[in-house]
């Protein structure tokens, strides 16, 4: 998988800072599907697949 750089817009900062400060964990997981998934596949990463396994033990 190659390296990535993603530009944040000015809400999508506030929103992450605001789920940082909150510690809110439902809040992150839906910003990562909702904001960093079609970014990351936007750049033509088709690494992410949520049919594919991760490897990562859960």
């Amino acid at each position: 998988m190659k390296a990535v750089t993603i530009t944040l817009q000015p809400d999508e900062v506030l929103r992450l800072e605001a789920i940082v400060m909150d510690k809110d964990r439902e809040e992150a997981l839906n910003f990562l599907i909702d904001v960093l998934k079609p970014k990351i596949r936007a750049l033509g990463n088709r690494s992410l697949d949520s049919q594919k396994g991760t490897g990562v033990p859960l």
